[in-house]
């Protein structure tokens, strides 16, 4: 088998299949064996395009477990050029194209039917790390890049909690973590990306190049280009972790703390937990974190001046051991089988003046068998840097909170998804009278009619953006925005 086929082959059981094209009539791809009615030939790709029932299984579904799509192929890209070949490909010839990360949204957001799923995973280089910033291939996980830049001590200004993440993939929708409440989203903090558009052109942008481009794929849910590359700010970070676990019973403290340790300048991040306290009512936990070096820790008292937890726990880590703290617990999880249990995810941008009232009067609507299993309540305080990435929509207040609702459910329960769906839109609905917004990786249903109310005056530019780069529409269905 000579290498132009090797590279287009696929395993299906024991053997393996060539793909040489696709049937314009079935709607299907071809292989070698079948060839024997007129095909439309398959680019020459560095990777592989598979069809075998085993990975379009896998590829129709994501972390939620409830949507399913299937898709035709699956194009896991041996390089950025077989992106732009397979879009071209498929602009041509009518297929619908998403592409995928780690699958960690769940509401479909990153399935197609009867289409084309990019599997970025593979574009995973690390091409160059300086003093202040990286050069990286987006199916890379934030983790695997802090593998490389925390020993230079170095990394990204802001992390989401799970670091097991794509970078593509939380670009794609915004990027929430710890430091946000200092330096915004992730989509706030990117000097420039490489977008494969719906054309199939690879196009270089940033605030000052095709800046369209570039505000619109920044927590543009798919819709405007695959983002395929991107170049990013790296701070000073020091070399150990110290992490403040305060625990409180009355909300009313523990906004409060919460206010005077993002207003307070001492710290490196901060986000909240609520769960349930096993009598009908609820805990409170703040995880705060200073970074610094063993000549020169922390002085606790000083940074817990006036604050007024139940009881508090504080622990030191190597800082790449603390950043990924979060996927060592995902990763038990996983172990224990309740990473494979049906999810759905709520989560809400609500304006920070509005959210001590918002939280008290959503968690009088939920138990801790809402939650199920394996789910948790978050708070991440943000910094509102609204004129930066349009894309990603926040309430229009200086400071937010993204509440995140993130439940689980037994596949035995027939009941569990309709029942939290609909609990989590009409917390939705409660939060847009209130200014809110919705975070679009979660499992909310929305209305084309939604994502206007949600874009308001920036729609018109928005389909400008789709009109301009993916004219036929084929990227990113799933989400219904246009």
């Amino acid at each position: 088998m000579d290498a132009k086929v090797a590279r287009r082959s696929f395993l299906a059981g024991a053997s393996a299949l060539a793909v040489v094209g696709f049937d314009p009539v079935h709607r299907s791809w071809v292989t070698k064996a079948f060839a024997d009615t007129p095909v439309i030939s398959i680019p020459d790709l560095d990777g592989v395009l598979l069809t075998d029932p085993a990975t379009l299984a896998a590829f129709a579904d994501d972390y939620g477990h409830l949507v399913h799509h299937t898709p035709l192929a699956v194009l896991q890209p041996g390089s950025v050029e077989d992106v732009s070949k397979a879009v071209k490909f498929c602009r041509r010839n009518g297929i619908q194209v998403a592409a995928r990360g780690q699958g960690h949204s769940t509401n479909g957001q990153c399935q197609v039917q009867s289409g084309l799923v990019v599997d970025t995973s593979t574009l995973k280089t690390v091409e160059h790390i300086g003093p202040d910033h990286a050069r990286v291939q987006v199916g890379l996980r934030w983790k695997d890049l802090l593998a490389a830049t925390v020993p230079l001590g170095l990394q990204p200004p802001v992390l989401t909690g799970f670091v097991g993440l794509s970078i593509g993939g939380t670009l794609s929708m915004g990027g929430i973590g710890a430091a946000s409440f200092r330096f915004g989203a992730q989509v706030d903090n990117v000097i420039a990306l490489d977008v494969v558009t719906g054309e199939g052109e690879l196009v270089t942008c940033s605030r000052d190049e095709n800046a369209l481009l570039f505000n619109a794929v920044l927590g543009g849910v798919g819709q405007y280009g695959i983002i395929v590359r991107a170049k990013l700010p790296l701070e000073e970070v020091l070399p150990n972790a110290r992490n403040y676990v305060l625990n409180y019973v009355d909300a009313g403290m523990f906004f409060a703390d919460m206010n005077t340790l993002t207003c307070g300048g001492k710290l490196d991040g901060v986000y909240g937990q609520i769960g349930p306290d096993g009598n009908g009512g609820w805990v409170y936990v703040i995880n705060a974190n200073k970074f610094f070096t063993s000549a020169n820790p922390p002085i606790d008292d000083d940074i817990l001046a006036g604050l007024t937890p139940a009881t508090s726990q504080i622990t030191d880590y190597d800082t790449y051991s603390f950043d990924t703290l979060v996927d060592t617990l995902i990763a038990f999880l996983q172990s224990i089988g309740l990473g494979d249990i049906p999810h759905v995810f709520g989560d809400l941008f609500l304006p920070a003046s509005q959210t001590p009232s918002f939280v008290k009067s959503s968690l009088a609507g939920l138990t801790a068998a809402d939650l199920g299993p394996a789910g948790f309540i978050l708070l991440f305080p943000i910094r509102n840097r609204f004129p930066d990435a349009p894309a990603l929509r926040l309430p229009r207040a200086e400071q937010v909170f993204l509440f995140d609702v993130l439940s689980s459910g037994l596949p035995t329960d027939a009941s569990y998804a309709a029942t939290e769906i609909a609990k989590a839109r009409a917390r939705f609905e409660e939060a847009r009278a209130i200014g809110g917004t919705l975070y679009p990786i979660g499992s909310t249903p929305m209305s084309k009619a939604d994502w206007m109310a949600q874009y308001g005056a920036i729609y018109p530019l928005l389909v400008l953006a789709k009109e301009t780069y993916d004219p036929t529409h084929i990227l990113t269905p799933g989400p219904g925005i246009f």
